[in-house]
């Protein structure tokens, strides 16, 4: 069997993997501690749109982990990038979280409010999770992409896991909106959707899909998306995603582990 040391990259989820609810998972840390330092490259992928790539590098170096923010990818980094490379977008109108706003204006987007929006259509509207969002922003997001705004999405996960249990995700925001106009996003940009692989190759420089795997906790987003695209796969089930669901799931993973230190 091949261990996480035969790899090259090594594509890692942060939630459910890394930490659950806050809480770091020792056991997974102490294995991409380890394979860090023999050498194998990490990069770490999120479909939280609202981290700052900054302070998450900050968190996972202070629990042992070697990480700069160049080494994150979040669904809102893939986003701006996209836009930045695909489409021709200068303004946008976000409805999301501090994360998502910060890389826009470093990919140097011009961030419309909500009363900018109103005189002027911004060329696209992003979406990402928005705790703060109002019945009328959403509203005035779907007048923006009914009137010819763009309509991209940093990810559509349906759920994500709190302290106090589950609750809506950025999905289910976007969710609304297709619903109400009957079409589909333009763009989604985070998992399962191969486009975060893309870049990772691109930063890691490793160009071999036998050499990559990616590992997460979730079958419908981490794994699907190693899948998409052809890469080994390693479900650890320390997050939410159970063997119950790998026998129910038509996309079956390389590995299923209790943790990472199954794979040394």
């Amino acid at each position: 069997m091949s261990t996480l040391n035969d790899y090259q990259l090594i594509i890692s989820d942060v939630d459910g993997v890394i930490v659950r609810e806050g809480e770091p998972i020792w056991e997974n840390i102490q294995a991409l501690r380890n394979i860090q330092n023999n050498g194998v490259k990490v990069i770490f992928v999120t479909n939280n749109s609202g981290f700052s790539r900054i302070l998450l590098s900050r968190q996972l170096s202070y629990l042992g982990l070697k990480v700069t923010p160049d080494m994150i990818i979040t669904s809102g980094l893939a986003a701006a990038i996209y836009m930045k490379e695909k489409l021709n977008v200068k303004s946008v109108f976000a409805v999301g979280e501090e994360g998502l706003i910060e890389e826009l204006k470093n990919h140097g987007f011009l961030v419309f409010s909500s009363v900018e929006s109103e005189r002027n259509l911004p060329d696209a509207v992003v979406m990402g999770l928005d705790r703060l969002s109002t019945y009328d922003k959403l509203s005035l997001a779907m007048r923006c992409i009914s009137k010819g705004s763009k309509f991209i999405v940093t990810n559509m996960d349906r759920l994500w896991p709190a302290k106090d249990g589950l609750k809506l995700g950025a999905g289910a925001l976007a969710s609304s909106i297709i619903y109400a106009l009957r079409r589909d996003p333009d763009f989604i940009a985070g998992k399962p959707n191969t486009w975060i692989i893309e870049i990772a190759m691109r930063i890691s420089s490793v160009k071999k899909l036998d050499k990559i795997l990616v590992i997460g906790d979730q079958i419908e987003t981490d794994i699907q998306m190693g899948y998409n695209i052809g890469a080994d796969t390693a479900l650890v089930l320390t997050g939410i995603s159970t063997v119950d669901d790998v026998d129910r799931s038509s996309v079956k993973p390389k590995y299923v582990v209790n943790s990472l230190l199954d794979l040394l």
